[in-house]
């Protein structure tokens, strides 16, 4: 599952700086894809026996080597102030092969069937998409398997400011920000926000659904089939998050605005969605909107006081009011778990409880970054001092591990932390320990380090990409 993580600072303040970063320019891989070759076959006769024999050896080994390749998929990985990208093959355990970025890499996110990585770049406006090369080929009565070099698709998305990526099944909600002017971001917009939806099969055929919105703001989007939760910004002055939720419905290649809630939601950061409900976080609680059918209705869920009580002491020594920022889910949960200044909170839409997880007993510590392994038995929370803990969802969240990932802390966690990269396929979790050039492989079954996969150079992001293990319980919930 792929998310944004919390922003743990005063959000409003940092999200009303623009970057003035210079932009990195760079050439795409523009490589061909490897086609496979086969042998002719030989007429059989005794002097090409052992020929033969070799072959088939050899035909066998490619063989296991691409479903060894597919079984457990690939990580793309972006080096730090550079547009190079690596692409790591976890059943060779190394890198494959490197290429330049068409632009720069600000966030990697991988697409909801797992078969592309977006590459993010908010300098140059854009988004571009990069497809693993692993692929099973239907050749009517049966399939193929191939691993070939990742490619750049022609696909590109030249809006501005890319910054949420909601997933939700077979589909992704991908919100662009907009731009505004520079010294008055909010009541002179110069580009309007604008949603897009992402699937697998609409980024093979190389378009995707758009919908420009009504000015620019921080938002997100929520995809729920024919429909996309989406935001908006009514308020002229203060600050770019949105403040306003409203429906749209799909008609054919674009959208037509369904209804907009009455309910406000001021301050909005952070959004996910679960079964019936899709929930996005206010200053002052919870905006849950609930969908049966083709009706939509929408209420508040109110923070609890120990929530709203509390002050958040941000980085630089400022104080600010406590609110969830993000939102993490698991297809086998009908609840959410949220943080509120680096604490977790458990948000349940159904019974509209909103309940802290007890995870340390020291007050000074904060979660940077967290998620669900791959079966949700287990909410891991990646701290401030390089911690991650391990929680068992079966026994109340009761710790059952808390490893020592990236010993030296993490610095500078208001944007969160390296974010969790679980592999749909084999269930390992990858974290990015840039400042030691390695990815740390973590086993969540076993509660321990893998392995730490050395890399020679220092690196930013990374995304797991492949074709997903199909699960039989992959739509089935439970609380």
């Amino acid at each position: 599952m792929i998310q944004v993580h919390p922003l743990s600072k005063s959000i409003a303040l940092a999200l009303s700086t623009l970057l003035t970063v210079v932009a990195l320019s760079g050439c795409g891989a523009d490589d061909d894809r490897k086609t496979p070759t086969t042998q002719p076959e030989h007429e059989h006769d005794h002097e090409h026996e052992h020929e033969h024999e070799h072959e088939h050896e050899h035909e066998h080994d490619e063989e296991s080597d691409v479903s060894a390749e597919l079984s457990q998929g690939r990580i793309l990985i972006t080096e730090k102030e550079t547009n190079k990208a690596y692409v790591y093959s976890l059943a060779q355990n190394k890198v494959i092969q490197n290429f330049d970025l068409t632009g720069q890499a600000d966030a990697l996110r991988t697409s909801p069937n797992g078969n592309y990585v977006l590459v993010f770049d908010r300098i140059n406006q854009g988004v571009n998409f990069y497809h693993s090369g692993l692929e099973i080929e239907n050749h009517g009565d049966h399939d193929h398997p191939y691993a070939r070099d990742v490619t750049k698709m022609p696909l590109q998305l030249n809006y501005a400011r890319p910054v949420h990526y909601q997933t939700y099944g077979e589909q992704a909600g991908l919100f662009f920000d907009g731009l505004g002017a520079t010294g008055n971001l909010i009541e002179n917009p110069t580009q309007a926000a604008g949603f897009a939806l992402v699937t697998d099969t609409d980024i093979t055929n190389g378009k995707l659904l758009y919908q420009k919105l009504n000015t620019n703001m921080h938002g997100t989007a929520e995809p729920r089939g024919n429909y996309i939760i989406s935001t908006g910004r009514y308020d002229t002055v203060g600050s770019p998050l949105a403040d306003t939720i409203s429906v749209f419905e799909q008609h054919n290649d674009h959208y037509h605005l369904n209804q907009t809630f009455d309910t406000k939601c001021q301050g909005l950061h952070g959004s996910g969605s679960v079964t019936d409900y899709s929930v996005f976080a206010c200053s002052d609680g919870i905006l849950s909107v609930k969908q049966a059918g083709d009706v939509f209705s929408a209420e508040k869920i109110t923070y609890p006081v120990s929530l709203t009580n509390s002050q958040c002491k941000n980085e630089d020594g400022s104080n600010s009011p406590t609110r969830i920022g993000s939102f993490v889910t698991n297809y086998h949960h009908n609840y959410l778990v949220g943080t509120a200044c680096g604490q977790p909170y458990r948000i349940d839409p159904i019974s509209k409880n909103i309940d802290p997880i007890v995870w340390t007993t020291n007050n000074n510590r904060r979660v940077v970054s967290y998620d669900f392994d791959a079966h949700g038995e287990h909410l891991m929370l990646l701290d401030d001092a390089g911690t991650l803990h391990l929680l068992d969802v079966t026994q109340n969240y009761k710790q059952v591990a808390a490893l020592d990932i990236i010993p030296n802390g993490i610095k500078n966690y208001s944007h969160g932390g390296p974010s969790l990269i679980v592999n749909p396929n084999t269930e390992m979790v990858y974290v990015l320990d840039s400042e030691n050039k390695q990815i740390v492989k973590i086993n969540p079954d076993t509660k321990k380090i893998e392995s730490k996969l050395k890399l020679t150079f220092a690196p930013s992001q990374l995304a797991w990409f492949g074709v997903k293990t199909a699960h039989d319980d992959e739509h089935h919930h439970d609380s």
